[in-house]
């Protein structure tokens, strides 16, 4: 019954979208290709500073047969690549020997920890502990040493928030250069029991946008595609508790209604492996005054901004809440961050970002056996809040409850349930339930992937009586060339309101699809080019009448061996205005209610990330509503040496309408100073001519080892009220932090 349910999926997805695909290569099993070796198990741990001529390192076990994942996957790479792999019963250790015959140039320009090494050269790891092919971690180092890492919110999907405790050194030597990873067992959740993990090995060349693996699957290197690392025995993870204590203070003035407010507070974080596969975290006097500043750029649509989570408790093991589509790249999805059933952004922070005490919290999330778990309380403190009518009101201390369950089916795929219960901005109770099914079948057809979503939630507000649900199904086929994509239908009734999730539209109905077709070149200047065809259709759920749709299509799509790309493509616009709806944001344009379609003409050229200057600039120009708009939007970034990044974004528009023109510009500029690996500071300023507010955000972090962390932070708001440019400062925010890692 199973086996026919599964290929009845495959062969409905297939004549939906599929009838024309082409064959494609596909690569044999893990086992299969030899993708597979016993972990070598050493008395001696090797000093972590990028010398891999340590003698600790001489009964290791040795990989070298690595093949090129792109551009084209399984050719032999332009770079030979080794990696040594061992163990002790306290961490796992890997060395890296990135041969490279052009070693001066090699791609290191980012010196600042913490930061993203996206366009670097670069070794990387990825570990999938308990072998199931849907979670793990991802740890990647560059040449100077600078680290990232990254757990995976699904099989496929990397989430860089996340923020580990690991050690990594790099040297360059004459042909090239090393590197040394150590990653303790008190860092990962793994069975124990379990005698097989998943493992790749990566590295990026940029000067040829060339990616190097182990082992490859479809054009990926994730948990769903990974080599098998046996033999790991006889670990140890301490008593398996991270004590985090922390001590921070913060100012505040406001200089509109003169009011000033300063403190200084302990606080702490605790960590505790219940078993090496369940995490126990607590918080007490939580605070996330180091956290980064959110961005103040322009909402142009009539909708909320969505902002994502920075703040580490949240992010430690928040792959565990993930419920139905949310964190999911799949292809022809398009409802975005609408109907989220759990926002962790809902708790410690007011609408307009202000933070709100929480007293404390607690969370459990991890795996035992094919059951994975998570569930969090938190305590928020009584706070003051201000309404959207106008005026403040009185929220009273409250718990946010948040469950979530799933369950390992077929091989591959999962089905789950969530519930939360807790409503942080207002004085009564919400709850929600979900049941979400996520299928995935790597061997769907002809080198192609399948991923299917199912999900329904419910949530339960006192003020409605029905209509509270939302629900979705949605299919993507993914491959590496010819074609692939996906399609969603998605519902959000009138009533749906989650007190611990985030929604934009209710009372609206979703179809969307994208269909691509992708060409691989082999020794060109051409890494792969492909045309794009992507149709969104938002309609009022009760009456069927049309809100939004839109056509995209894109027949240039070319990125270059060199790193660059060029993007030309064609919205085809339709959208409904009722009479008072703000559609234009904070442009604040009346427009008079109708049907408007717009036609609007995109071009796009982004430069190499890994050139000293580089940059990217987006051109737009067509129909708006009433009149018509020209968009240019350059961003330019200068490494003016391995110390120094300034980067530059301007946005300027102008809107011709009846009887007026209206230019608006946004402005923000970045500089980063990395005065070693260890020490930097950020600076950022934001500014728009139509709130005529602007920004300046300081950031200055000391790593004093992983952990180990010092942080001074200040920030400005400031208006320009009379638009001479003389601007006046509205409030100012100082703020420290020190913390430190007791491991035991």
């Amino acid at each position: 019954m199973i086996h026919s349910a599964k290929e009845l999926v495959k062969l409905a997805a297939f004549v939906s979208l599929f009838t024309h695909a082409g064959f494609a290569l596909s690569q044999n099993t893990a086992e299969q290709a030899g993708k597979k070796f016993a972990a070598a198990k050493t008395d001696q741990a090797p000093q972590i500073d990028g010398d891999i001529s340590d003698a600790s390192w001489a009964n290791a076990v040795r990989v070298d047969d690595w093949l090129q994942l792109s551009p084209i996957e399984y050719r032999t790479p332009s770079e030979h690549t080794e990696v040594w792999m061992m163990y002790d019963e306290d961490a796992l250790y890997f060395g890296f020997y990135a041969h490279d015959s052009a070693p001066d140039q090699i791609t290191n320009n980012v010196l600042q920890q913490g930061t993203t090494t996206r366009d670097e050269d670069k070794v990387g790891l990825v570990l999938d502990p308990f072998n199931n092919q849907r979670s793990g971690y991802r740890f990647e180092l560059n040449a100077n040493g600078v680290r990232s890492e990254a757990i995976y919110i699904s099989g496929t999907r990397p989430s860089f928030d996340w923020e580990g405790i690991w050690n990594a050194s790099a040297k360059f030597v004459e042909d090239g250069w090393t590197a040394e990873f150590e990653i303790p067992f008190k860092s990962l959740s793994f069975d124990p029991s379990n005698e097989i993990w998943g493992v790749n090995f990566t590295r990026n060349l940029q000067r040829n946008q060339e990616v190097m693996a182990w082992y490859s699957f479809n054009g990926v290197y994730s948990p769903t595609s990974a080599g098998k690392m046996t033999g790991i025995t006889e670990t140890t993870q301490g008593i398996g508790l991270d004590v985090i204590p922390a001590l921070s203070g913060n100012s505040f003035d406001d200089s509109v209604v003169g009011d000033s407010t300063s403190e200084i507070q302990p606080s702490v974080d605790i960590f505790y492996k219940i078993t090496p596969q369940i995490n126990l975290a607590a918080t007490v006097n939580t605070d996330f005054s180091a956290t980064e500043a959110d961005s103040n750029s322009l909402n142009l649509s009539r909708f909320r901004r969505f902002f994502q989570e920075k703040r580490a408790f949240f992010l430690n093991d928040f792959d565990a809440f993930n419920f139905g589509l949310a964190n999911l790249r799949m292809q022809g999805v398009e409802s975005g961050n609408n109907a989220l059933a759990f926002y962790s952004r809902r708790i410690g922070l007011n609408d307009n970002g202000q933070p709100v005490d929480i007293v404390g919290g607690i969370k459990v999330s991890g795996q035992a056996g094919n059951t994975e778990l998570g569930a969090l309380v938190m305590r928020q403190d009584e706070a003051d809040v201000e309404l959207r009518s106008g005026g403040t009101e009185t929220i009273a201390a409250t718990n946010a409850i948040v469950a979530r369950v799933s369950q390992s089916i077929l091989g591959e795929s999962k089905v789950g349930l969530i519930f939360t219960d807790g409503n942080p901005t207002e004085n009564q109770s919400n709850s929600l339930y979900g049941v979400d099914f996520q299928y995935r079948d790597t061997s769907f057809y002809q080198g192609k992937t399948l991923d299917a979503v199912l999900m329904y939630q419910q949530s339960v507000d006192p003020d409605f009586d029905n209509k509270q649900s939302s629900y979705s199904a949605a299919f993507s086929v993914g491959a590496q060339e010819g074609w692939y994509g996906g399609a969603q239908y998605f519902a959000v009734e009138e009533n749906y309101s989650p007190g611990l999730g985030f929604t934009q539209r209710t009372d609206a109905e979703l179809l969307s699809s994208k269909l691509i077709h992708r060409w691989l070149f082999d020794d060109s200047i051409i890494n792969f080019s492909q045309i794009q065809l992507t149709t969104i259709s938002w309609k009022d759920l009760d009456s069927g009448d049309l809100d939004f749709e839109k056509i995209t299509f894109m027949p240039v799509d070319i990125h270059f061996r060199r790193g660059d790309s060029v993007h030309f493509f064609v919205d085809h616009e339709k959208q409904s205005v009722a009479a008072g709806d703000r559609v234009t944001g904070d442009l604040g344009i009346a427009i008079p209610a109708g049907i408007y379609e717009d036609v609007i003409y995109n071009l796009n050229y982004g430069s190499p990330g890994y050139y000293d200057i580089s940059g990217e600039i987006h051109i737009s120009k067509g129909d708006y509503f009433t009149g018509s708009f020209t968009e240019v939007s350059p961003e330019i970034s200068w490494q003016a040496n391995r110390h120094v990044v300034l980067e530059l974004g301007y946005e300027l528009t102008k809107y011709e309408l009846p009887g007026e023109t209206i230019f608006t510009r946004e402005v923000n500029f970045d500089l980063t100073i990395a005065f070693n690996s260890k020490v930097s500071l950020t600076s950022q300023i934001e500014y728009d001519n139509v709130r005529r507010e602007a920004s300046f955000n300081n950031r200055l972090r000391w790593n004093i080892e992983p952990g180990q962390d010092l942080w001074v932070v200040f920030n400005q708001g400031l208006v320009d009220q009379d638009e001479d440019y003389s601007f006046a400062v509205e409030d100012t925010s100082a703020a420290f932090k020190l913390r430190y890692t007791l491991r035991f």
